[in-house]
């Protein structure tokens, strides 16, 4: 007999999981919808007392859809679910100079660095995903002197950029967070104006599609 979470009901939640999910403009891996399904599947066998593959059959893609939503919109991004991404609307792409996805790739790295020492695992890695991103433009994409990074590469980048500045701005976030002042004061106050430069130069990049 097959495993419940390897039967066609499960993977029909999950699959009705991830279109419900597009309807609210957000897209999450395979993998991470799977794991939040059957922790629901789980916890409905146990309040109704049936096993579980009676209990996929109780759990709606809606309310999983719900569930993952939620954990994303918590403060602490430490409950965030991993891999979760805004769908990109927009596949125009833009010539970027490769000097200036150089400075792309160390801000996405830079600020993927302070989201991760402070605890927010999804921005950390979706800002990681997105300087791979830019460096795999540099190598499939890369002529003449520029590269063609596509346009929600841009925007996700600035926002979550100046995202990541205004906590360090605000003391929210710190190089260093270990409550012991040992210089990392500085180090913060003089990455911010970087990052905010970096983002203005993703969003002066991306308005070129519009040009």
């Amino acid at each position: 007999m097959a495993e419940p979470m390897d039967t066609l009901p499960f993977k029909t939640l999950v699959a009705q999981t991830s279109a419900v999910l597009l309807t609210h403009g957000v897209e999450v891996e395979t993998t991470s919808v799977h794991g939040v399904a059957a922790h629901c599947v789980e916890v409905m066998a146990g309040q109704v007392g049936v096993d579980l593959e009676d209990a996929v059959h109780l759990v709606t893609p809606e309310a999983v859809a719900e569930l993952i939503m939620a954990a994303a919109a918590e403060e602490h991004g430490v409950s965030r679910p991993h891999a979760m991404r805004p769908v990109r609307v927009d596949d125009r792409t833009v010539g970027v100079p490769v000097e200036a996805v150089g400075h792309l790739v160390m801000a996405a790295s830079q600020a993927g660095k302070y989201a991760g020492a402070n605890g927010d695992g999804a921005a950390s890695e979706h800002l990681l995903d997105l300087a791979t991103e830019f460096g795999a433009a540099l190598v499939t994409d890369h002529t003449d002197g520029a590269a063609e990074i596509p346009v929600g590469v841009l925007d996700e980048a600035a926002e979550l950029v100046d995202t990541v500045a205004g906590r360090i701005e605000s003391r929210e976030w710190s190089l260093c967070p270990c409550g012991e002042d040992h210089g990392q004061g500085d180090v913060d106050a003089g990455t911010v104006p970087v990052m905010r430069h970096h983002a203005a130069l993703a969003r002066s990049l991306r308005a070129k599609a519009c040009g």
